[in-house]
């Protein structure tokens, strides 16, 4: 027996106590709770190393910025009932942060970096009783910010930043009993918000910028009736109640300003004997007295009909005018006033314009006949800046043409030259010009060369037949232009023409006491006025009778053409 006391006794002592947390944290009793406080201990996150049985744990000045899903369940610490986590730099918290904290009773979120709180951050944790979240930007409560706390009895939300809170933000906080809404930049208010606390006692509203106007009215007059207020709120605006307090103020001044509305566009068309309603929408508190104005002056037609719809704060106001005439077209004015401002706004009203066209009388026959003749003239002006153009165009053209080359003459040596030149701009096959095609354009100003024998009594020969016009053929064969003239000599027959450079017959060489052998006859070429000849060769001559013939051989003459005195003509090639 006494060896197993021995033994429970050095097992209690090897078994470690829980007061022993590891540093920087302190655990004790405090209040008869096991408390690690772990202030200000350089944590960024919750430590693990606690002893499950923690009550109490105070990780306030550290720096945790987030509090993910289950996170006080992850280290084992699920018999919280108070959690203090003031200025940690806290910004975000999953939704189901504090899940299974089945007797949490105390939560302070204050003096963090939360903007938002969902809805249903607190769902399960039903015995919490107290909740700080003093210091948080949150900005606004939507509708059930809280779930349902049955317990809960005091809720901290000093500095906020809350500019709205919903009419059912609290609805589920039934047994809340101190709201604290201090230094926050609440304007307005509704007594619906806190019509379910049947046990609330204090409501701290003070430090706020109130707007003491007719939508604060009915909750100040709720909230002055009430045993919640222990200390007077100031109004900020509107100016003329500006540092007065709540229970200073009639409930009459707490009104608002008549604004009215056009309810159509501000420009009404309407057709002539037809009928047309014009109308404004008021709002205001205490009741806007409501006035139409045409002209700026009361309306006194008997024709006009004012009708209004019954209220206080919130009425339509309609004029109808019937059997529309240019009397009624003009300017309308719906004027709105209460003790505090007027406001006013206009309804033009117009008819259709009407378009007439002016027609000319028997007296306005001369008005005719002067825009006849300004017609007219102005016609032949037209006429005449065309002929203008057109001479200028064809003078231009002329001067171009006056700007080409000027004839050159050219020797034998050059003629020949001039041969081989022209031969190799021919087609090879034919013989022809008109091989090169119409669609050849002329690169250049056309070069006119006049080959000449002697100044003598000028005699020109027809040239070839497919150059017997002096216009140039349907299709350009190129931009030189040939004139050839030759002059005939006065001793030689006029019935038979010479050749068309009309060269001299040489004498028949005579040999003496010599002997040839027979020579075969010499053909002698024939001009039949076809141009140039090419050869197997690829060489090109001309049907003229060659000035170096064979000595000895006479050549006969060509056939006798008809001699036509012309003038120089140019032929193109």
């Amino acid at each position: 027996m006494l060896t197993l006391v021995l033994l429970a006794m050095t097992l209690a002592l090897a078994a470690p106590d829980w007061t022993d947390c590891p540093s920087p944290c302190r655990c004790k009793w405090s209040s008869g709770k096991k408390t690690a406080i772990c202030k200000e201990a350089g944590f960024t996150g919750l430590p693990g190393t606690l002893d499950e049985g923690i009550q109490v744990l105070d990780l306030s000045g550290n720096v945790i910025p987030k509090l993910p899903k289950a996170a006080f369940k992850s280290v084992g610490l699920i018999n919280l009932q108070r959690i203090y986590f003031s200025t940690a730099g806290l910004s975000e918290i999953h939704h189901e942060a504090f899940k299974d904290l089945l007797i949490l009773i105390e939560v302070d979120l204050s003096h963090n970096k939360i903007c938002s709180l969902h809805p249903d951050t607190f769902r399960g944790n039903e015995r919490l009783r107290v909740l700080y979240l003093s210091g948080n930007p949150l900005g606004q409560l939507v509708r059930s910010q809280f779930p349902s706390l049955p317990h809960l009895r005091t809720l901290e939300l000093e500095g906020c930043q809350l500019e709205m809170i919903d009419k059912e933000s609290f609805i589920h906080l039934t047994a809340l009993e101190t709201l604290n809404l201090r230094n926050n930049v609440l304007t307005n208010l509704s007594e619906t918000a806190f019509m379910n606390f049947a046990h609330l006692k204090t409501l701290a509203l003070d430090g706020n910028p109130w707007r003491c106007d007719c939508d604060l009215r009915y909750f100040k007059d709720w909230f002055l009736a009430s045993t919640l207020h222990s200390v007077s709120l100031i109004c900020a605006n509107p100016e003329t109640l500006s540092g007065r307090a709540w229970d200073e103020v009639p409930s009459e001044e707490f009104a608002c300003p008549p604004q009215v509305f056009a309810n159509s566009l501000q420009r009404v068309q309407a057709e002539a004997g037809g009928n047309v309603t014009l109308g404004c929408h008021v709002t205001g508190d205490p009741e806007p007295q409501v006035s139409w104005l045409y002209e700026g002056h009361p309306i006194n037609h008997t024709w006009l009909i004012v009708e209004a719809e019954e209220g206080l704060v919130d009425k339509w106001t309609n004029i109808s005018i019937y059997n529309v005439s240019d009397a009624d077209v003009g300017l309308y004015t719906c004027v709105a006033r209460n003790r505090l401002d007027i406001a006013s706004v206009n309804v033009s009203l117009v008819l259709p314009e009407v378009v007439t066209a002016t027609t000319l009388s028997k007296s306005d026959t001369n008005i005719v006949w002067w825009g006849l003749v300004v017609v007219g003239v102005a016609m032949g002006m037209s006429a005449v800046i065309t002929v203008i153009v057109v001479c200028c165009v064809r003078r231009r053209s002329q001067s171009q043409r006056r700007n080409m080359k000027t004839s050159v003459s050219f020797t034998d040596q050059e003629k020949k030259l001039l041969e081989v030149s022209i031969a190799t701009t021919t087609d090879r096959g034919t013989g022809s010009c008109e091989a090169l095609g119409p669609d050849l354009e002329l690169a250049d100003p056309p070069v006119h060369i006049t080959i000449e024998r002697e100044p003598l009594p000028l005699a020109v020969y027809p040239p070839p037949p497919e150059f017997s016009t002096s216009t140039l053929p349907a299709g350009a064969y190129g931009n030189i232009f040939i004139s050839v003239s030759v002059s005939r000599d006065p001793s030689i027959d006029v019935s038979r023409c010479p050749d068309l450079l009309d060269l001299p017959h040489r004498p028949k060489p005579i040999y003496h006491g010599m002997a040839t052998l027979p020579r075969r006859a010499y053909a002698a070429p024939q001009y039949d006025n076809m141009g140039p000849r090419v050869t197997a060769g690829g060489s090109s001559t001309w049907s003229l009778p060659d000035a170096a013939a064979p000595a000895g051989t006479e050549l006969p003459p060509p056939p006798p053409p008809p001699c036509i005195s012309l003038t120089p003509e140019f032929v193109s090639l």
